[in-house]
């Protein structure tokens, strides 16, 4: 399709007109040929539509006119009083939304139309627009300003500010939010692009997913262009989990997002909530230190997101696989109820499962050091495992040397796989780490029968070891 150059004036008539029919305004145009030429004192076709919304926009109305252009190649028409296509010219409603005029031509004064063009209608006889009644609302002292082509009601004449994108995914935040902790210093800052240099009154957002919290961005005013908006987080968050605020400002939408992490643990001691893991296995939990503790042993089958942790029942598959695995001691599943599962370390570390997580939902596999940690706190390696150990023989064999189990950690001699051999059940409990060690081993812990320690040693991946989880 040819490009046509015009040179629109939308034409206001005089009020006396106003009073007659049909209603119209007056639409000019030069019309210049597929070779740019002015097309001169000619017999031109004309189709002209009225699109609502944008320039591919819902046509409304459309007519076609048969005009003669001037020794200028100028074209007048009075738009409203052609030959009717579709539509009632009479019946549009100018207050609802931003409007365009889309003419097409035929220089030979045909309808097969060749030339084309489109172009944004600014401004609206006002008589027409009164036609449609004043758009709703106004207070007193307010004006009806002509705001992207809609009548709207505004103080100072000062057009609400728009803006053409909300990028809430690429925005900044700052500061961060703790569970049952009031927010402090904590703001998320937006960009936004095609501002339109108009005010704004800001907005108050309330957090779902997690309850308590508000976002507020004060009144203002949009840049010419680019820009940015902060708000300001305030409140205290009931839980942890994901913060979400839907904004709407400018004419534009998106969500912000905040994460709001688990409240820190006081130090102290004693048993915690139980929890549960993603087959709804329940653990209960205690307090040593400034670390919560599971206070059993890890059961479950599968990661939190619900992928299966392999079965493996074979030893020679066991000690041939190099992928994450569960057994039970001896393969019996009688067990797990006290002992729990036997877990090589690719089912533990998130280096080599995938990067899932076999603990609880904000739960996690100690470290090497979160480990040290407690064995610190419960007065290092060479007494903490009497401190963590459960007292008696009726699952410890006999001496269970320095038993007390005063961290009321409780734990148990559930064995291990190794080499393909099920080993010491009774006798000793060991637990992996998340922490690498060797080439072919990862830190773990384990407690004996014989002495009160808590030894740290660099054991086989390939091995079977039981897990206790720690709340991140």
């Amino acid at each position: 399709m040819k490009k046509i150059y015009t040179l629109l004036s939308a034409v206001l008539l005089s009020a006396s007109l106003w009073a007659q029919a049909p209603q119209s305004f007056s639409y000019q145009a030069v019309v210049r040929g597929a070779n740019n030429a002015l097309v001169i004192d000619k017999v031109v076709g004309m189709k002209v539509s009225i699109l609502q919304g944008s320039e591919n926009g819902t046509v409304v109305y459309s007519e076609s006119h048969s005009a003669k252009s001037n020794s200028n190649g100028l074209v007048s028409v009075a738009i409203g009083t052609g030959n009717v296509l579709s539509g009632v010219f009479t019946k549009i409603d100018w207050s609802n939304g931003i409007y365009f005029i889309k003419t097409e031509t035929d220089p030979l004064g045909g309808t097969a139309y060749a030339l084309s063009s489109i172009s944004q209608l600014l401004s609206v006889p006002y008589a027409l627009y009164a036609g449609n009644a004043l758009p709703n609302g106004g207070t007193h002292g307010q004006i009806i300003t002509n705001c992207n082509g809609v009548p709207t009601w505004t103080t100072g004449g000062v057009c609400p500010g728009t803006i053409t994108a909300l990028n809430c995914s690429s925005g900044t935040n700052n500061g961060a939010l703790t569970a049952t902790t009031a927010a402090s210093g904590v703001t998320s800052v937006i960009s936004y692009t095609g501002g339109n240099g108009g005010a704004h009154n800001g907005q108050i957002v309330t957090s779902t997913g997690v309850s308590g919290l508000t976002a507020t961005l004060k009144a203002g005013s949009f840049a010419n262009g680019s820009g940015s908006l902060t708000y300001s987080i305030t409140g205290t968050p009931a839980t942890s989990g994901t913060a979400s605020f839907a904004l709407n400002i400018g004419g534009k939408t998106c969500t912000v997002t905040r994460t709001v992490a688990i409240a820190p643990q006081n130090p102290t001691s004693g048993f915690g909530s139980n929890i549960t893991d993603a087959e709804g296995n329940s653990y209960k939990t205690v307090y040593i230190g400034t670390q919560q503790w599971m206070g059993e042993n890890l059961k479950v089958s599968k990661y939190s997101d619900g992928t299966t942790i392999p079965n493996i029942t074979d030893n020679t598959q066991w000690q041939n696989n190099t992928t994450g695995a569960w057994a039970y001691y001896n393969n019996d599943a009688a067990n797990n109820a006290k002992y729990g599962k036997l877990y090589n370390w690719y089912a533990v570390s998130k280096t080599t499962n995938g990067n899932k997580n076999v603990c609880p939902t904000s739960w996690h596999v100690p470290t090497d050091a979160e480990w040290s940690v407690l064995t610190d706190y419960l007065g290092g390696q060479t007494v903490a495992g009497g401190k963590m150990k459960e007292v008696g023989v009726i699952n410890w064999n006999t001496p269970n040397t320095d038993a007390t189990n005063t961290s009321l950690f409780t734990g148990l001699p559930g064995g291990f796989l190794g080499n393909g051999d099920y080993v010491s059940i009774g006798n000793d409990g060991n637990w992996w780490s998340s922490t690498e060690g060797k080439t072919y081993g990862a830190w773990t812990r384990n407690l004996s029968f014989y002495n009160g320690g808590a030894s740290r040693d660099d054991s086989i991946k390939k091995h079977g070891f039981s897990v206790r989880c720690l709340r991140d």
